[in-house]
């Protein structure tokens, strides 16, 4: 093993300090036998093409990567640690004593990250190994240089374990260690388990589609970043770290990442939006990837009122049925709306963002029971129905029923209008293919009803922050804090509270809604109105009478809405039958579903028609 009078020695004559293998693994310093070699099983081989030299990082880039892992880190005292390395490698090591001061401050580094046991760990670990690879190659590395590297090295091992069970989070500290190292057994060895397990993850995470299987738009899009940090190293100390195939799935899941951001390209959570740091090298990635995709990334960063066509960036909807995932957005503008609803559980996830505010956050829940008997539901969600066009979205899943029915849950965007509609039905298909009976006859309105009650209850969970006001008399709710955020209405309740049939209340678990009705059949929409211009409108809503062959026909057969805000009305329809030739509000519909805007002069413009 080299003394450090060698090492001197060597910088004196010019030529580069080289850290040998010895130096790195402790066992090899001691005498004693090599450590234990990764498993090779289901290991890329190792490259044979490797540059003899490993990458010298240049000093400005070694500050920049230190400043940014500053920068996302959580912790403030770890923070100003990493800024202080990052100044110390900013000056330099022209002189022995500047490399001293660099030296400590890896050491404070490693010594921080040996105390701790979650990201801030692996943090710490990555810009020590950019600092140690810039000074290793420069002519000041002092002696100590080795033992840095051996404790690295160490923090590597004890990240094997973790990369081998699938946990990506040193994967990026513990690439850049065997690559910029590469002239270290020591450290070249984790090359293949780091590149092995993100491998892994991205194949066992990502769908044909590019949606990433995992819960809720904040995880969604860390994994996505993560990804591209992995990727973006690779690329800038050597080869892809990736086959094509696995290319590919990235490709695509940084493409639908890009979907769940906010304002100016932020990832948006519950106490508002993340640093640009922390989506960065999404962005970066996003935009080497196409014309549209640059598009796209220069329109969310920029903040203005129109995106432009939609044909010139990438698609704003995305369905994944086999994910059971689906992003619906109204644009790409600063404030345009985003909706996230997963449905792989029971209870679908269900997120909405407005601009740069994180609305509904949570598991959107329901309950469902036949005089006083509960419904449960008796097998996963399918998707029963999906449209996107450049004027709204709309998206049914539905799940089987006792008894034959079944529970519809239905969500509708109208992206102009800013309008979003949340809305639960309960069909029995193959119904209503007999004449309707008048509503007198089948008891709707009786109490002797052969008829059970249907009472259905179902919460939005609104996110942390988010305060309510309910109007005084009538049932709309109000959500806001700082700024009007939406107004939810209750269209299947009336409008005024003293009407009773159900209710509808704000808690901390969210907007719950009560409806109940006579029939085996039920619609219960909730309308969220986004656009805090039109608070303090006049506003009305009235369910309407539909009739069939002039007969007016029960709620548990079709329902129809009509909600006024200001001048503007809408329409809504609903069949909860088979679809038939019928009327409500002068409009003939043949449809199972309408929403449309109401003209001035009392006719009906059909925005979205389901048939």
């Amino acid at each position: 093993m080299p003394t450090d009078t060698d090492i001197q020695a060597k910088k004196r004559s010019g030529k580069k300090s080289r850290l040998h293998a010895s130096e790195a693994d402790p066992s090899a310093a001691r005498g004693g036998p090599p450590a234990a070699e990764p498993a090779a099983e289901h290991l890329p081989a190792p490259r044979s093409n490797r540059p003899a030299a490993p990458l010298r990082p240049s000093r400005r880039e070694v500050t920049r990567r230190i400043r940014d892992a500053a920068e996302r880190s959580m912790s403030w005292p770890a923070r100003d640690r990493l800024r202080r390395l990052a100044d110390s490698v900013a000056a330099g090591a022209g002189d022995p004593q500047r490399a001293q001061f660099v030296e400590a401050a890896i050491v404070e580094s490693l010594d921080e990250a040996a105390t701790k046991d979650d990201g801030e760990r692996w943090l710490n670990c990555e810009a020590a190994t950019w600092a140690l690879g810039w000074l290793a190659r420069s002519t000041r590395a002092g002696g100590s240089a080795g033992g840095l590297l051996e404790q690295l090295v160490q923090q590597a091992t004890a990240a094997t374990p973790l990369l081998e069970q699938g946990e990506t989070l040193p994967a990026t500290f513990v690439f850049t260690l065997a690559r910029l190292f590469s002239d270290v057994e020591a450290c070249r060895r984790f090359e293949a388990v780091a590149t092995a397990a993100v491998v892994a993850e991205i194949e066992r995470l990502v769908s044909v589609c590019g949606t990433v299987c995992v819960a809720g738009s904040g995880e969604m899009v860390e994994r996505v970043v993560r990804w591209c940090r992995f990727r973006e190293v690779a690329h800038r100390t050597g080869e892809a770290a990736w086959e094509a195939v696995t290319d590919r799935r990235w490709r695509e899941a940084a493409t639908n990442a890009v979907r769940l951001l906010g304002q100016r390209g932020r990832r948006i959570t519950s106490a508002g939006l993340l640093p640009a740091r922390f989506t960065e090298p999404l962005l970066d990635a996003v935009e080497m990837l196409g014309r549209k995709r640059k598009r796209t990334v220069q329109a969310v960063l920029r903040p203005r009122t129109d995106a432009g066509k939609p044909r010139r960036f990438i698609r704003r909807d995305l369905h994944d049925a086999a994910a059971a995932v689906a992003v619906i957005r109204s644009g790409w503008d600063a404030a345009a709306i985003r909706v996230l609803i997963d449905y792989r559980q029971p209870m679908p996830h269900l997120e909405i963002a407005a601009g740069d505010r994180l609305l509904v956050d949570g598991p959107w829940q329901w309950t469902l029971t036949d005089s006083g008997l509960p419904l449960k539901a008796e097998g996963p969600w399918s998707v029963s129905c999906w449209e996107s066009d450049q004027n709204a979205a709309f998206l049914e899943i539905t799940t089987p029923l006792p008894g034959g029915r079944q529970f519809e849950r239905h969500l509708v965007m109208l992206r102009r209008e800013r309008i979003l509609l949340l809305a639960d039905a309960v069909t029995t298909p193959g119904a209503g293919l007999t004449p309707a009976a008048p509503a007198g006859a089948n008891g709707a309105n009786g109490a002797n009803s052969p008829l059970g009650l249907l009472r259905y209850s179902a919460t939005v969970p609104l996110a942390a922050g988010l305060e309510t006001e309910l109007a005084a008399e009538t049932r709309e709710i109000l959500a806001f804090d700082t700024a009007m955020r939406l107004m939810a209405l209750p269209l299947g309740l009336p409008e005024w509270r003293t009407a009773g049939r159900g209710g509808f209340t704000a808690s901390p678990d969210g907007l719950s809604i009560v409806q109940e009705t006579l029939g085996r059949r039920l619609y219960a929409p909730l309308w969220l109105d986004f656009d805090s211009a039109r608070v303090g409108r006049p506003l009305t809503w009235r369910q309407l009478t539909v009739a069939d062959t002039r007969i007016l026909l029960p709620p548990h057969q079709a329902a129809g809405f009509r909600v006024q805000s200001g001048l503007e009305q809408w329409l809504l329809y609903r069949t909860l039958d088979a679809a038939r030739n019928r009327t409500l509000l002068g409009c003939n519909v043949s449809c199972e579903f309408l929403l449309g805007r109401v003209r001035p002069d009392g006719t009906v413009r059909r925005t979205l028609e389901i048939q």
